[in-house]
Formats: C-alpha cells, sequence, structure tokens
C-alpha cells in the first residue's frame, strides 16, 4: 500500500472510530478517556512507523 493510500485510509478509520465514540457517549454509554487516549496515541505511533518503513525502500 502507498503512503498516500495508507494516510487516507488512516484518517478515515480515525474519523469513523471517533465519531461512533461520540455517538455511544451521547447515548449515554460510559467511555474510558485514558484507554481511549492511549489508544489512538499507539494508532498513531505505529502508523508513523510503517510509513517510515514504506519511505525507507525509496532511499535503499
Amino acid at each position: 500500500m502507498d503512503p498516500i493510500t495508507f494516510g487516507m485510509v488512516f484518517v478515515g478509520v480515525t474519523g469513523a472510530t471517533l465519531g461512533g465514540i461520540a455517538l455511544l457517549d451521547g447515548a449515554g454509554f460510559k467511555i474510558n478517556d485514558t484507554a481511549l487516549t492511549l489508544f489512538m496515541e499507539v494508532a498513531k505511533y505505529g502508523s508513523i512507523l510503517y510509513l517510515l518503513k514504506v519511505v525507507s525502500r525509496i532511499f535503499l
């Protein structure tokens, strides 16, 4: 998967997930903010590492 497609998919999935969480929060479900923040940070750093791996192939 090229970096541009990966970025578009990642942004779309993240936005849909946050939208779903906002709907659940509005419906009265208890959302653990700490777990949500931790998950989003891990996903962000994982995607950055994947992107760096793909980009490093260009220069090798």
